[in-house]
């Protein structure tokens, strides 16, 4: 994994693919595959990381295209902080009780 090493993934975390994983990828070239953990149900996603990067991108565009076009229409809100604070709090608290 040289030349990209988030400081969550460490070095020694070198898994390697099943065949099942590797012809799922060679079936959808440059997409995610969505990978289930038979165990606990967790679906993750599994993408080169050559192709990360630009599906980051991607969606990023995508959801400034939609916020531009609220704008646009009028459709936007003040910001509260305090509300804010509090939904993200709450959706950090949902998601580490699963």
């Amino acid at each position: 994994m040289a030349g990209w090493s988030p400081a969550w993934y460490p070095e020694v975390m070198a898994p390697k693919l099943t065949d099942e994983q590797r012809q799922a990828l060679e079936s959808r070239p440059g997409q995610p595959v969505e990978i289930e953990d038979d165990r606990t149900n967790r679906v993750y996603i599994l993408v080169a990381r050559d192709d990360f990067q630009s599906l980051s991108d991607e969606r990023l565009r995508r959801e400034l295209q939609v916020s531009f076009e609220q704008v646009d229409r009028g459709d936007v809100a003040d910001w509260d902080m305090d509300e804010m604070l509090t939904e993200a709090r709450r959706r950090r608290d949902s998601q580490t009780a699963h």
